[in-house]
């Protein structure tokens, strides 16, 4: 596991040679609450709303992000992993720093918790809904709050529940659960 840490620092000690004044406010905004969670679940209710359904997809993609927030907590007090900052105090965010450890992304997983959730149940906002959530990630090792790794298994714990989420809905509006007599 050494030279996944060592390559995991060395990919976040990169960062700064990346640094745009016009990319750090992009990041930023990426970065902020609202966009990792709540806009994806808005794009789900503008679904809904267009097709003239329940918010089904804007349900599930609340769930996941809820999942996902209760998930990444604890994990992160059970790995305690330190952030980059502290990790390695000559490298400077271009945030504050939260005070929470770093492991996993809470903002990785509830972005991707949301995301596909809503790709499941909006198939013409799959990219863009994916594309969001993987601009958050990024988002926060540019910023210098998270490793790679963090966001990594962040987003993979944040598709794995907005994916279960999301089928259940899918289940439930198509009836799935009607009838059955398992």
């Amino acid at each position: 596991m050494s030279p996944l840490i060592e390559l995991d620092r060395a990919l976040v000690e990169a960062a700064p040679a990346f640094e745009q004044p016009w990319l750090t406010a992009v990041f930023v905004v990426l970065s902020a609450w609202w966009v990792k969670g709540p806009l994806l679940a808005c794009l789900g209710l503008c679904s809904d709303l267009w097709r003239r359904r329940l918010p089904v997809a804007f349900a599930a993609a609340a769930a996941a992000i809820g999942a996902a927030s209760l998930v990444t907590d604890v994990l992160k007090q059970a790995f305690g992993r330190a952030r980059p900052p502290v990790a390695d105090p000559g490298l400077d965010s271009l945030v504050s720093i939260p005070g929470n450890p770093s492991f996993p992304s809470g903002h990785s997983a509830t972005a991707f918790a949301a995301a596909t959730a809503v790709a499941i149940l909006c198939p013409r906002l799959r990219w863009p809904a994916l594309a969001i959530a993987a601009a958050v990630a990024l988002s926060r090792v540019y910023l210098r709050v998270h490793f790679p790794l963090d966001v990594i298994a962040g987003g993979l714990i944040g598709a794995g529940l907005g994916a279960l989420c999301g089928l259940a809905a899918l289940r439930l509006v198509r009836g799935g659960f009607a009838g059955s007599t398992a």
